[in-house]
């Protein structure tokens, strides 16, 4: 398995922050709560979605599009896909929209089947349904966490070790995207500190490059690799230690590019 950081759905879920207390922390690969498994890091899944709360009242609504999902035989768009799905399922969540969860539970079971691991993420796409009905949110989060990790295990059981790193890229991205959309909305310094994540984003894009070439097929994963890197470039601070407010509005309008053109290829 290839050194890809497979970081949970998003990156909204990957930092403990609190808008109200100060300077958000950045994520730190070598923070002990951090998880390693064959080299990869996995931070631990509940604790850090609840991260999500402490952003504080957002119209979340907002961050969420119904849209339906193509499917073609390149099943690293579908890896890619299906992180992304996971990622939007975490947002549903915290708009408490029943609707969207019960549409993102039968995509994840969807995509699922696409990558040929059906089977075992049936019990957690239908427990997201209903739990979705009850507005029993809690068990949502933690049958999409565990819909996320079994496609990861079942991916690396059967050897598809670039599709387990396009996964984890397309839930990272999908994160990003709502972050970003979110600061650009409500931006402040301290809240801006969150995108402070260029050596994260140096990882990704260098472990995204060594992927094998099969696994990079497409127009898309051009852009991948061109966006990483000015992502990478725009989440350094400048002089004064500051994400400025048009550096955000820039990785918003990348990653929202990026992640249009993985659903529309």
């Amino acid at each position: 398995m290839s050194r890809f950081l497979l970081f949970s759905a998003c990156l909204l879920g990957s930092v403990q922050i609190s808008l109200s207390q100060g300077t958000p922390e950045k994520i730190d690969l070598n923070d002990p709560n951090l998880k390693f498994v064959d080299g990869s890091v996995i931070p631990i899944p509940l604790e850090i979605f609840a991260s999500l709360d402490k952003l504080g009242k957002q119209d979340w609504t907002k961050q969420i599009k119904d849209r339906e999902i193509r499917l073609d035989t390149n099943r690293s768009r579908t890896a890619m896909l299906f992180g992304l799905t996971v990622s939007e399922g975490f947002i549903a969540v915290q708009a408490e929209d029943k609707d969207a969860v019960r549409r993102i539970g039968r995509e994840v079971l969807r995509l699922a089947s696409s990558l040929g691991v059906a089977g075992s993420v049936e019990e957690h796409a239908n427990s997201i349904v209903n739990a979705a009905g009850k507005s029993d949110w809690s068990i949502v989060r933690s049958e999409l966490d565990k819909s996320r990790q079994t496609v990861l295990t079942k991916m690396a059981e059967l050897r598809d070790d670039e599709l387990v790193d396009l996964v984890s890229l397309g839930g990272w991205l999908g994160g990003t995207k709502v972050l970003a959309s979110v600061l650009q909305g409500n931006y402040s310094v301290e809240a801006s500190d969150l995108l402070n994540q260029p050596e994260l984003v140096k990882q990704l894009r260098v472990d995204f490059g060594r992927l094998p070439e099969r696994a990079k097929r497409g127009k898309v994963f051009g852009q991948i690799s061109k966006t990483l890197k000015h992502l990478e470039s725009l989440m350094r601070t400048d002089i004064h230690g500051i994400i400025s407010e048009g550096k955000v509005i820039e990785i918003a309008l990348s990653t929202k590019s990026l992640v249009e053109a993985i659903y529309e290829s």
